[in-house]
């Protein structure tokens, strides 16, 4: 037997307690919306400068206008025990600490999306 099929038929042995964790970042572009006047208004000694938006929407002081979901980059993946996986659960998500092992578990093995046909 080759090494390659020594180790998938490790993994075959050893999957039911193991867990694919993957990593992802999610990507959104956002757009504000100034109005000109109003940016003069908060500085009316110099002549306007569009670039001062740009400090107002680092400051968090622009209402969103719009967002746009760009997709998921996955950053990562790794394998993981059913032991470590649970560490993790309880550091991932604090405020489920109260849940009882079981109760984790049955949330994790519940892992498939399910899209309606209206969304």
């Amino acid at each position: 037997m080759t090494q390659c099929h020594l180790k998938a038929l490790w993994w075959i042995l050893n999957m039911k307690d193991q867990y694919v964790v993957v990593t992802a970042i999610s990507t959104f572009r956002h757009r504000y919306v100034v109005p000109l006047d109003e940016l003069q208004n908060l500085n009316p000694d110099a002549p306007v400068d569009p670039e001062w938006a740009l400090d107002c929407v680092t400051c968090q002081e622009v209402e969103e206008f719009s967002q746009y979901h760009m997709g998921e980059q996955i950053s990562d993946y790794e394998v993981l025990n059913e032991e470590d996986l649970l560490k993790l659960f309880d550091k991932d998500n604090a405020y489920l600490a109260d849940w009882s092992r079981e109760q984790k578990i049955n949330h994790i093995r519940n892992w498939r999306e399910t899209w309606s046909s209206t969304e």
